[in-house]
């Protein structure tokens, strides 16, 4: 869903908490098109609803946190299966073909969660050669740390595509809820100018810069120099 309006939300309430004003001290005259207190109780509340609603930078902020953990935890994850390779190497020889079976040139290319299965690939095929690569100081201990370590980064991987998740639907959940108040006090603004056309100049123009792109300061600014 994308945005049915070309400013920014902080603008959109703004332009909002203006119109309230406005339709406050015109309530009578709209009643004479169908309008009650209910309807401005409703805008109100979806108002400051908009206001306290997290902007996507903070979702953003979320999402970049959890990248970054994870990023962290696959170099660390990295950094012990290049270890045990340098381990490895030393201990059965590099063109061996038990050394083969580690397949660790597939290392620098793999995807997370290519990286999680590979992680136990390597410890699968070091656990029964022990005995051979413990003349290298690889044990089960060592082992363990690179399985505690997949782990981890496994759930990193998880948190991370959440954060995703909940931006894209916490941005989907505030363009709709912008949309609808948008098209609240489009509606109004229209009304207002039709009761205050060829009457009241002043409180005319309070409902005409609802339809504007610019901000509601830069607007008042260019009503004032026509003025």
């Amino acid at each position: 869903m994308t945005s049915i309006f070309n400013f920014s939300i902080p603008e959109l309430c703004q332009r909002s908490d203006k119109l309230i004003i406005s339709y406050k001290r015109d309530e009578e005259n709209f009643k004479d098109y169908g309008y009650n207190g209910e309807t401005i109780g409703n805008i109100e509340i979806q108002t400051e609803t908009l206001k306290q609603f997290p902007s996507d930078d903070y979702y953003g902020g979320l999402q970049k946190k959890a990248t970054d953990d994870k990023n962290q935890l696959r170099a660390i994850l990295e950094t012990n299966i290049s270890d045990l390779r340098s381990r490895a190497k030393l201990a059965i020889g590099a063109k061996s073909v038990d050394y083969s079976l580690f397949k660790f040139s597939k290392l620098a290319t793999l995807t997370d969660n290519e990286l999680v299965q590979y992680a136990l690939h390597v410890v699968k095929i070091a656990q029964p050669r022990l005995r051979v690569l413990g003349n290298r100081m690889v044990t089960q201990e060592s082992l363990d740390v690179i399985l505690s370590d997949r782990n981890k980064f496994d759930d990193a991987i998880d948190i991370q595509a959440s954060a995703i998740s909940d931006r894209r639907e916490k941005k989907l959940e505030r363009t709709q809820l912008a949309n609808q108040l948008y098209q609240q006090i489009s509606e109004l603004s229209e009304v207002g100018k039709l009761i205050w056309k060829d009457k009241n100049e002043a409180f005319y123009t309070d409902y005409v810069i609802y339809g504007s792109a610019k901000a509601i300061v830069e607007q008042v600014e260019e009503i004032e120099e026509e003025i």
